[in-house]
């Protein structure tokens, strides 16, 4: 018996998966897998015994190409199946139900579900699985959903030279036929099928023991090189000991890996025991101390998952918030408890805060805690809300309860639900338990509403002391929601050396709180609420104050006062305040002088975003020649490692004007140098897109070079974007039929060949794919898979058009595509964003005028 189908739509709702649950318990996976090198299918056998309540028919998840063999308690049936589901007959159901199945299946190459990808450096074959939030049932038929909890016993047979990771420990190996070995695995504890994990290939490994539990580093054999396992085993070690105290429970899945694998489409995945990272955290050039960190974040991060989100799962994914948010508040508490990162809840703020609060105001802002609906609403729920604002909600909870409290409730939270899965009322309760405190109206306001508050504040003053002093705070037409706020107002004023602070806490409940203790205190030269970032909240600056930043911002010696300012001068560029122009200026005049990498970096990005969205189109090229000559003093004037590496890409990303672009090139040859700077690869190549992008002469031998220089994946993917970047009809024309035809072999390779399409300096040349996009993009969205159509929406919309046609074409398709819910979100953004920018270079058009 062999059955094939075509897929219709792979989606799980909530409603069907808590019927489901209501009726399938306690499975036991038998997983056999067999793998031959080389080849485009593997194949697998699985028997799955689970308890069954209740009457009528049921269904496993399996999305595959073929099945061999149905049998459901020993009786062969033909499979009811459409491509992603398999109906389980109740007529053949028993209390204690057995199914097994045969089957074949095609390897992806899109990231998702059982991934093969090929080195083009020495052409070797690895393979890695990625599940969260659906699509473990791509590798093996299964309950795929996060409240029916199994078991895993797996067997895999592939070359005998080849590493293979699961969720547990190797317990036997043994010869199977010419050149391949069968490895068992000894039977994982309960988790759900998300956190199944299989990696397999000739990976290189590192291993360690730390107190018992085995700890191993796994990479590609060309990437060993690159490995800096001394790093990445001091974090592991500092995590495993440093949560294993906190939560009260020690690691509990018996050995710790971490793959570094190629073509992740995430940063990560909390596999149980078998941790999988994208490899961008394998530094092929040399990093600097931001990157560190951001690695360092990540690896605890997931770490943090074994406990909250592996141990104890949500039930559905309208708790996803809480276990991204969780992690990401754990693993900034790690970092600066346990580690060499001190400086990290700086970076929590310019990372995760920022996207919160540009989340948070756009038009598809949602609650941290809401309905789910489906698995593809959980897929768009990976957000700035879900991770960021989640995160520093959390952050604020922990400092209204206490230290102590939040421990005591963790700890309480693991004693209940281990192994099992809790909703968010029952992490609130453990919490209530540890803290005695009574959650329930914390939760609903900050929870169950969207959108965020802007505090402010008014005051006066005569002569050099303060009147009166009232902090405000107010919410959108739209989501009126008055929260309330534990937050320090600071007053900045001139002391003997220097600038000092003096801090006035502040607990708003209402809009409005005069601060009595204000009264007689020194007129300041600056009032900024939520001093030291207690709040989540925006700030709007008063006029003196945000004229007194503007101007001394470099005078503020407290780094995450003057991050918090450059933070909310931004938000001011944004909200048509301060015009990208200026801010352009502030960034050369104030930035060179700023020793914080950590707020260099950001501050960096931020204006490159300025300069491509936000300065209206006939200032660009000249505001982008003024910020590479402010950024090429600033890079002549540094010695630092990390500030010569930081400076250079920014030099590289605003370079616009030929002679500017030729300098670039001139540091990549060698014939200019900047003392201490090295141009790596990465450097390398983004000069040489842009030489293709621009039009510059030789570009095409100078691609052709770095790809000599660099023959590994990246240097393939890196040569695509620059072959796409390339500014003529035909070059556009033949990636355009690729990229909606055969495509370039894997969603990674598509990808880069699909970044490299849009540039602005080629508007004239792509003004008939801006409506091809509009025409294409809806197909695209109902036949492919969703990680594509993200990276096709992210990289072709013509977003670098910012212009009134465009944003009214895009609402025209908004209006008729209703029932494609990942389409709509993506276009309501993306029009967000377009007026956004729309209002900002006008704003700055209007201030500026004619002066050039």
């Amino acid at each position: 018996m062999t059955t094939e189908a075509t897929p219709v739509r792979d989606i799980l709702t909530q409603d069907d998966a808590e019927a489901r649950a209501r009726r399938i318990s306690n499975p036991a996976y038998v997983i056999a897998v067999d793998l031959q090198r080389g080849a485009d299918t593997y194949r697998g056998d699985v028997t799955i015994t689970f308890d069954v309540s209740g009457e009528g028919d049921t269904f496993l998840d399996f999305r595959g190409k073929r099945i061999d063999l149905f049998e459901v308690n020993g009786a062969a049936l033909a499979p009811a199946w459409d491509g992603y589901r398999l109906t389980l007959p109740g007529a053949s159901l028993t209390p204690k139900t057995t199914v097994r199945m045969r089957y074949e299946n095609d390897y992806d190459h899109e990231g998702d579900g059982f991934h093969q990808f090929k080195d083009p450096e020495d052409g070797e074959e690895y393979l890695y699985s990625n599940f969260e939030p659906y699509e473990a049932h791509r590798l093996f038929p299964c309950f795929d959903q996060p409240d029916i909890k199994g078991t895993y016993r797996l067997t895999v047979t592939a070359p005998s030279e080849w590493q293979v990771v699961t969720n547990s420990r190797e317990v036997s190996a043994a010869p199977a036929d010419a050149g391949r070995t069968r490895r068992d695995f000894e039977e994982t504890r309960r988790f759900s099928t998300y956190l199944v994990a299989l990696i397999v290939g000739p990976y290189h490994v590192a291993r360690e023991d730390h107190h018992g539990v085995p700890i191993g580093l796994y990479c590609r054999k060309s990437l060993v090189k690159h490995l800096d396992t001394e790093e990445l085993f001091t974090i592991t070690r500092q995590g495993l000991d440093w949560f294993g105290e906190f939560f009260g429970v020690a690691y509990p899945f018996g050995k710790y890996d971490q793959i570094f694998v190629p073509e992740f489409n995430s940063g990560a995945m909390e596999n149980v025991g078998a941790v999988t990272h994208n490899e961008y955290m394998v530094f092929r050039e040399p990093p600097t101390e931001n990157q560190r960190q951001t690695r360092a974040e990540t690896i605890l991060h997931e770490m943090a998952h074994m406990w909250f989100g592996d141990l104890v799962t949500m039930r559905w994914f309208n708790d996803l918030w809480l276990n991204e948010s969780f992690a990401t508040y754990m693993s900034y508490l790690c970092m600066d408890s346990a580690t060499r990162f001190k400086n990290s809840w700086q970076n929590f703020n310019s990372a995760w805060k920022n996207w919160a609060y540009r989340a948070d105001q756009l038009v598809t802002t949602h609650p941290i805690a809401g309905r789910v609906d489906d698995t593809d609403q959980t897929f768009l729920n990976f957000d700035g809300i879900t991770y960021g604002k989640g995160a520093a909600v959390l952050k604020q909870l922990v400092a209204t309860i206490g230290m102590h409290g939040f421990r005591e409730g963790m700890r309480e939270y693991f004693r209940r639900h281990a192994y099992g899965n809790a909703t968010l009322a029952d992490f609130l309760a453990a919490l209530e338990t540890g803290s005695g405190r009574d959650l329930k109206a914390w939760a609903r306001l900050w929870l169950e509403t969207p959108s965020l508050n802007t505090i402010s504040a008014r005051w006066e003053a005569d002569g050099d002391r303060i009147t009166s002093l009232t902090v405000t705070q107010s919410a959108p037409a739209d989501y009126p929601t008055i929260r309330p706020h534990t937050f320090e107002v600071g007053l900045i004023r001139e002391a003997d050396r220097g600038i000092h602070v003096d801090v006035l806490p502040v607990a708003l409940s209402g809009e409005s709180r005069e601060l009595d203790a204000a009264r007689g205190m020194e007129r300041p030269l600056m009032v900024f609420p939520n001093y030291n970032d207690h709040a989540y909240a925006r700030v709007a600056l008063d006029e003196e104050s945000a004229a007194w930043a503007k101007g001394n911002i470099e005078r503020i010696d407290d780094l995450l006062l003057r991050q918090l300012v450059w933070s909310t001068l931004w938000n001011m560029v944004r909200d048509q305040q301060f015009s990208s122009i200026d801010y352009l200026q502030m960034v050369r005049e104030k930035l060179p002088v700023e020793p914080a990498f950590e707020l260099l970096d950001p501050t960096l990005n931020q204006a490159l975003l300025a300069l491509s969205r936000f300065v209206p189109e006939e200032r660009r090229t000249d505001e982008a020649h003024r910020l590479f000559e402010g950024i090429r003093a600033a890079l002549a004037a540094t010695s630092q490692p990390d500030a010569l590496i930081i400076w250079a890409r920014a030099l590289i990303g605003c370079a616009h004007e030929a002679d500017d672009l030729a300098l670039l090139g001139q540091l990549a040859d060698g014939t200019e140098a900047v003392p201490g700077l090295t141009i790596d690869q990465d450097m390398r190549w983004s000069i040489a897109t842009r030489f293709v992008a621009f039009g510059m002469p030789g570009a095409a031998a100078r691609v052709e070079e770095e790809a000599r220089r660099d023959p590994t994946d990246r240097g393939a993917r890196a040569k695509l974007t620059a072959e796409t970047s390339t500014p003529t009809a035909g070059a556009k024309q033949a990636a355009w039929e690729r990229i909606h035809g055969e495509g370039y072999g894997s969603l990674y390779l598509t990808g880069s060949a699909m970044r490299g399409f849009n540039w602005p300096v080629q508007r004239a040349l792509l003004s008939p794919y801006a409506e091809r996009f509009f025409e294409t993009v809806e197909g695209i969205f109902r036949t492919k898979d969703k990680e594509f159509t993200v990276d096709y929406f992210g990289a072709l919309f013509p977003a670098y058009r910012v212009e009134e046609a465009i944003l009214d074409r895009s609402r025209k398709l908004l209006a008729r595509v209703e029932d494609l819910p990942t389409l709509v979100r993506k276009l309501r953004e993306a029009n967000d964003e377009l007026e956004r920018a729309i209002k900002c270079r006008a704003y700055a058009a209007a201030k500026h005028g004619g002066d050039r």
